[in-house]
């Protein structure tokens, strides 16, 4: 196989960290800094690494920009399937804090560290074979 094959993987991973760093300093800031409680800070901080992932994905790790015409039709469709997709990420991205956090009082920066891994693949997975075909 050709590194090549690997292309679109390899850049989302990149996007992908981009994404989590977004996620993960979103979170803090509004959960350590601003004070606001763990869910609506993971919640808040889950729909703008999801907004920045979209453009990312769309336009530079899948290259799913289309003909000009197109592009306005479907960008708010793939944008309506990609929130959609990425909600059940987000409910599990709520419910991993929120055991982690509040149930069993670890360590916040490192399960949510961990929550961005285990959701990464699914995310994955849906924007290559569901949302940028």
């Amino acid at each position: 196989m050709k590194l090549s094959s690997f292309r679109d993987f390899f850049v989302y991973c990149i996007f992908g960290a981009l994404a989590t760093l977004v996620n993960m300093l979103s979170y803090e800031l509004l959960y350590k800094r601003l004070g606001l409680m763990n869910v609506p800070s993971t919640a808040l901080s889950w729909f703008l690494a999801v907004t920045f992932a979209f453009f990312t994905n769309k336009f530079i790790v899948f290259r799913a920009a289309g003909a000009l015409e197109d592009r306005k039709r479907s960008l708010m469709g793939e944008l309506g399937w990609f929130y959609a997709c990425r909600a059940s990420s987000g409910v599990l991205d709520v419910v991993i804090m929120f055991i982690a956090v509040d149930l069993l009082s670890l360590n916040h920066t490192l399960w949510k560290f961990i929550s961005n891994l285990v959701v990464g693949l699914f995310n994955y997975i849906a924007g290559k074979f569901f949302i940028f075909r």
